[in-house]
C-alpha cells in the first residue's frame, strides 16, 4: 500500500476544506483519506447467537480506534476507542446476511477506507411453551403453560392474535397470565412465546378461546356532585353528551374502589380548565387523592381502560402510563383568543417522509378511532387531516408530548422512539406538523400492570366553543365515542 505522512495528510485534508468539500467527506462528520492504512485479517466468527468480529490494527501513528459500520449506515457508526481489535454483536437476525464494515480512526477525524466481512446467522430453532390451556372467568382470560427445560429465556411474550407489538412481557421463570378486559363474544387467538437472550422470540404457541358477552357500560369520572356544578363550560358539555348515550353512567370518586371492569370496561376523565397550572399533582384533588389515584391503579390493573382527555393526560405519570421523567409538558391554559384557520389533528406522522427517508412514515388512519370519520383540508396544507375546531374563540388548551425532547434513541425518528420507550402507538399529531413533533392522540398499550388507554391533549378537542356553534362537533362527538367504543 501507498503510505503518505500523517503530517502530509492533515496538510491536505486542510487545504480541502479552505478550497472546497472534499468528496470524501461522510455525513458522519469523518473524512475518509484513501491513503490511511486500513484493518486487515477482519474475521466474523458465530458463537451461537453472537457475532464475534476480530481484526489487527495497522502499524500507523495518530490511531484512535475503529468505526464499525453496519449495512452500510454510515449515519450511526459504532465507535471504538483505542487499540481494541474485537468486538461482539448480539441480536442480529437469524438468516439475515449482515454486512460489517470496519475503518480505522486517525486524530482529527479521519478515517481509512473500509476493510469488509459478511455473517450469517443460522436458524436455530426455539423451543415454545407446552400444555398451553386457557380458562374465561368474565372478561379475564387466563393462560397457564409449562417452560421447556431450556437454557436464555430472558422473557415470555403473551399476545392476541396478531398484536405482537403490544405484547405483556413477563419475567423468564413465568408460567401463567391473566388477560383482563377481553374483548367479546368472537374467538380470541392468544399466543405465548419465548424470548432468548434478549432479542429471539420463539415462533410460540397458540390457544384459542371466546369470552361471552356482557352488556358493557361506560363510566365519566366525576370532579363535582353533578354536571351543572362542574366549573368549566367544556367539561359540562363532555358531560351532558355523555350522558345522552346509551349505557353511561356518572362515577363519583367514591365509587372507584368498587368499579367492577368487567360491567364497567371504560372511564372517561375529562379535565379543561382555564387557569389551571401544569403538573397532575395541580389537577382536581378529587382525583388526585392518594386514595383515587390507588383506586384507578387497581381498575386499571383489573382490565378497566381508561380514557384521559385534555388536561388529564397529566394523569398517565402516577397511573403508570409514562415514566416520571415523561410527563406532557407542551401545555396551555390561556382563555384563548380568536382565529380564522381551522384547527385540525394529523394521523399522518411523517408526511415529508412518506417517499422514502432515514425517518418513518406511519399512516394511522385505519385505526379504529377514526371509523366514520372525514379526512378534509381546510387549510390547504397540501393533505388531509381530521378537522376538530372552526373558526373564532378557542381555548389553546394544548397538554401533549414534545418528543423532540427524548431524541429518536436507536430509532428511526423520535416519534417511534416515544413509542417503544412507552408502549404506545402515536395516532395523531397536531395538523400543521408534516414531520414527527409533538404525540397528541396515544394508545398506550395493557401490561402486566395496567389496562389500555387512550390520551387527547389536543387544544383543538374543545367541547364547548366560546364563539358559537363549532362546524366540526360533529368530529370531536364522533372520535368520542369511537375511542369508548374502542377501550369497552
Amino acid at each position: 500500500m501507498k503510505k503518505i505522512s500523517y503530517g502530509i495528510f492533515i496538510l491536505l485534508a486542510t487545504l480541502c476544506g479552505m478550497f472546497g468539500a472534499c468528496s470524501e467527506f461522510e455525513p458522519t462528520g469523518y473524512t475518509e483519506i484513501p491513503d490511511l492504512q486500513k484493518v486487515s485479517n477482519l474475521r466474523a466468527d458465530i458463537d451461537g447467537y453472537v457475532v464475534n468480529l476480530s481484526w489487527s490494527l495497522p502499524a500507523a501513528d495518530g490511531v484512535e480506534g475503529v468505526l464499525l459500520i453496519t449495512n452500510g449506515n454510515s449515519s450511526n457508526p459504532t465507535r471504538l476507542e483505542g487499540s481494541v481489535t474485537f468486538y461482539s454483536v448480539e441480536g442480529q437476525p437469524m438468516e439475515e446476511e449482515y454486512l460489517y464494515t470496519v475503518k480505522v480512526l486517525y486524530n482529527g477525524g479521519y478515517v481509512s477506507e473500509g476493510v469488509s466481512v459478511t455473517a450469517t446467522i443460522p436458524y436455530i430453532e426455539l423451543a415454545n411453551v407446552t400444555d398451553l390451556e386457557a380458562s374465561v372467568s368474565g372478561r379475564t382470560v387466563t393462560l397457564n403453560w409449562t417452560l421447556p427445560d431450556e437454557e436464555g429465556i430472558t422473557a415470555v411474550k403473551v399476545f392476541r392474535a396478531d398484536e405482537a407489538d403490544a405484547a405483556v412481557v413477563l419475567e423468564a421463570s413465568a408460567t401463567s397470565c391473566e388477560m383482563k378486559g377481553q374483548p367479546m363474544d368472537q374467538e380470541l387467538t392468544y399466543t405465548v412465546a419465548l424470548v432468548y437472550d434478549e432479542y429471539y422470540t420463539s415462533k410460540g404457541t397458540s390457544v384459542q378461546v371466546t369470552v361471552p358477552y356482557i352488556t358493557p357500560k361506560m363510566g365519566y369520572l366525576m370532579t363535582a356532585a353533578t354536571i351543572q356544578q362542574l366549573p368549566d363550560d367544556d367539561e359540562r358539555a363532555a358531560a351532558a353528551w355523555f350522558m345522552e348515550q346509551e349505557n353511561a353512567e356518572l362515577i363519583q370518586p367514591s365509587q372507584l374502589a368498587d368499579l367492577d371492569a368487567d360491567i364497567y370496561p371504560v372511564l372517561w376523565i375529562e379535565i379543561d380548565r382555564v387557569g389551571l397550572p401544569l403538573g397532575w399533582e395541580n389537577l382536581p384533588a378529587e382525583i388526585t387523592s392518594d386514595e383515587t389515584i390507588a383506586a384507578l391503579r387497581q381498575y386499571s390493573a383489573n382490565g378497566g381502560s381508561l380514557y384521559l382527555s385534555n388536561m388529564a393526560t397529566q394523569l398517565t405519570v402516577p397511573l403508570g402510563f409514562v415514566p416520571s421523567t415523561m410527563p406532557p409538558t407542551t401545555y396551555g391554559n390561556g382563555e384563548g383568543g380568536t382565529g380564522t384557520d381551522v384547527w385540525t389533528i394529523n394521523p399522518y406522522l411523517g408526511w415529508d417522509f412518506r417517499n422514502g427517508s432515514d425517518q418513518g412514515f406511519y399512516d394511522r388512519t385505519s385505526h379504529p378511532v377514526y371509523e366514520g370519520l372525514t379526512m378534509e383540508d381546510p387549510n390547504n396544507y397540501g393533505y388531509n387531516s381530521l378537522p376538530l375546531i372552526g373558526p373564532g374563540q378557542r381555548e389553546d388548551h394544548n397538554c401533549l408530548w414534545d418528543c423532540n425532547i427524548y431524541g429518536k434513541g436507536n430509532y428511526p425518528d423520535v416519534i417511534r422512539n416515544f413509542e417503544v420507550t412507552t408502549n404506545a402507538l402515536v395516532l395523531a399529531t397536531w395538523g400543521h406538523v408534516r414531520d414527527h413533533c409533538v404525540a397528541g392522540l396515544v394508545e398506550f398499550y395493557a401490561n402486566a400492570e395496567h389496562g389500555r388507554c387512550i390520551a387527547n391533549g389536543f387544544a383543538a378537542y374543545e367541547w364547548n366553543q366560546n364563539s358559537g356553534t363549532n362546524p366540526y362537533q360533529h368530529n370531536i362527538e364522533q372520535l368520542t365515542m369511537n375511542i369508548l367504543d374502542y377501550l369497552k
